[in-house]
């Protein structure tokens, strides 16, 4: 295993208020070990995981990843209903960025403003939420691209671009990976640093993703989709300077916490726990199965998927490794309401304290003669779903009915708009106004 370096890295050639054992209706919940044996990391493979870096999809949308951006009044909470045409859309002709997932994967959503990268891949715009107007652009010169969504890292915005520099007579120029954090506000540049780099004939960097932010670090991990000979690598920075505090060429960045930052290294199957500080090994451990999916639900838990065999929809903590729980193999995703539940969904919808891993609650219930709803999104303790004949919200601790008839079913939500893809059209978000 290759060791965390300090600094820039040059390219090498070469629920119960316990977890029990527990069965409800077609879901299955079951305690794992939590002594787990520690796997001895061996020799990088020598590809990158295939499936790696990919997010098992929820069936329509995500949580919003809302932080302050431009100030304005205090959070007025999460919205019970909208109005039911949209107030504003943003124009994705002129951000002709592909949706083939869910809108989370290519839009951050902000107070007051959304964020996503250029569709060309040389910059970032940010979207007023109550116009669907421009706010700002930003441009990164000689970018080649980007994948993913930027993200937001308390008052900044962090973007991570590959970028290439020509050559001139006999110079070769170079390659490198460029992070860029921009005030969240104005796009006014704080910080640039390239934390890889490689001489114009070597294209051995990939392509980077800004995998989480939080108010003091961001993760990046360069890593390619598929076969590739590219090597994964990931990067920690410092929000607040930008300056590079290890980088690690065996290590494919999932997952940030406050102290550990979560990765997968050879080929996919063992996963490591790696200190914020100084990138040391906190924990490892090796998952059996083939290709694996990897989902992170908010900082605290890490969701592990095998395409084929097990293990199935497998719940770590991402601060120390251990296994939480497993759930039925038919749940497809799992939403972080931003807060204390997770809502999954597949046979039946299911709510889980992200804390303890205990089931909250579950549908349909026939008991109470209650059906299973189609979630759209989950935000600050509020679900968004299609139920019988209306849209409505429920309780994400109780999965009780809270509203029906709420105008519209967002995607996307902050404590003022609700945001969902025009599939009319495909070439517009649209921006759905609380109305409470």
């Amino acid at each position: 295993m290759h060791k965390a370096t300090k600094g820039v890295l040059a390219m090498d050639r070469t629920v119960c208020h316990s977890v029990v054992l527990m069965k409800i209706p077609k879901v299955y919940v079951r305690l794992l070990k939590r002594a787990l044996a520690i796997a001895v990391v061996c020799a990088l493979a020598a590809c990158s995981h295939p499936g790696m870096s990919s997010a098992k999809k929820a069936p329509h949308g995500a949580s919003s990843n809302s932080a302050a951006d431009s100030g304005g009044s205090g959070p007025a909470g999460p919205p019970q209903k909208f109005e039911s045409q949209p107030s504003a859309s943003i124009d994705m002709q002129d951000n002709p960025v592909e949706v083939s997932g869910t809108l989370s994967d290519v839009l951050t959503l902000g107070d007051t403003l959304a964020y996503l990268y250029d569709g060309d891949g040389s910059g970032i715009t940010a979207y007023r939420l109550d116009t669907g107007d421009a706010a700002w652009h930003t441009s990164v010169p000689d970018s080649d691209g980007q994948s993913g969504t930027p993200r937001l890292a308390g008052t900044a915005v962090v973007g991570a671009f590959a970028t290439s520099t020509e050559g001139a007579g006999t110079s070769a120029g170079h390659h490198a990976i460029t992070v860029v954090a921009y005030n969240a506000a104005t796009g006014r540049q704080r910080w640039s640093t390239d934390f890889a780099r490689a001489n114009g004939t070597d294209q051995t960097l990939g392509t980077p993703r800004v995998v989480a932010a939080d108010n003091a670090h961001v993760l990046v991990s360069v890593a390619e989709e598929g076969y590739s000979e590219t090597l994964p690598m990931s990067a920690l920075l410092d929000v607040r300077t930008g300056s590079v505090i290890w980088t690690d060429r065996d290590f494919d960045g999932v997952n940030l916490t406050k102290t550990v930052a979560v990765g997968a290294t050879q080929g996919g199957n063992t996963f490591v726990g790696k200190a914020v500080s100084d990138g040391h090994q906190v924990w490892s451990r090796t998952v059996p199965g083939g290709e694996l999916l990897t989902e992170p639900l908010g900082p605290g838990l890490t969701k592990v998927d095998a395409i084929t065999g097990d293990p199935d929809n497998l719940l770590l903590y991402s601060a120390t490794g251990k296994s939480k729980l497993t759930l039925d193999s038919s749940v497809s995703g799992c939403l972080y309401d931003g807060q204390a539940t997770l809502v999954c969904t597949g046979d039946d919808v299911v709510g889980v304290d992200v804390s303890t891993a205990r089931v909250l609650w579950y549908l349909p219930d026939r008991a109470t003669n209650r059906a299973k709803p189609d979630v759209y999104c989950a935000w600050h303790g509020v679900v968004y779903a299609a139920g019988t004949n209306s849209l409505v919200t429920l309780d994400a601790r109780t999965g009780k009915d809270l509203h029906t008839h709420i105008g519209a079913a967002p995607v996307m939500v902050n404590d003022r708009y609700g945001l969902k893809y025009d599939d009319s059209t495909g070439e517009r978000v649209n921006i759905y106004r609380a109305t409470g």
